[in-house]
């Protein structure tokens, strides 16, 4: 599976979950059976919100199945 598979399998996810996310998103974080895949969160956009926090959305990818999770961030 190659890095443009991870992130459609990422966007896929985050669509079906009703997650928003800015594409076109990137991997991060390499390990032997996952990979993460991160995007911009859209409020980081708007020029009316003063912080966002966390900034990003992230996701593992399963590089053995395609299978995702969101990574929950504090």
């Amino acid at each position: 599976m190659n890095d443009f598979n991870c992130i459609d399998f990422a966007k896929d996810y985050l669509s079906s979950q009703g997650v928003e996310y800015l594409p076109p998103g990137h991997i991060g974080q390499r390990e032997p059976q996952r990979v993460e895949v991160v995007f911009q969160a859209p409020d980081t956009l708007d020029p009316d919100v003063a912080a966002v926090d966390p900034p990003d959305i992230r996701v593992w990818v399963s590089l053995n199945n395609g299978s995702a999770e969101l990574i929950p961030q504090m």
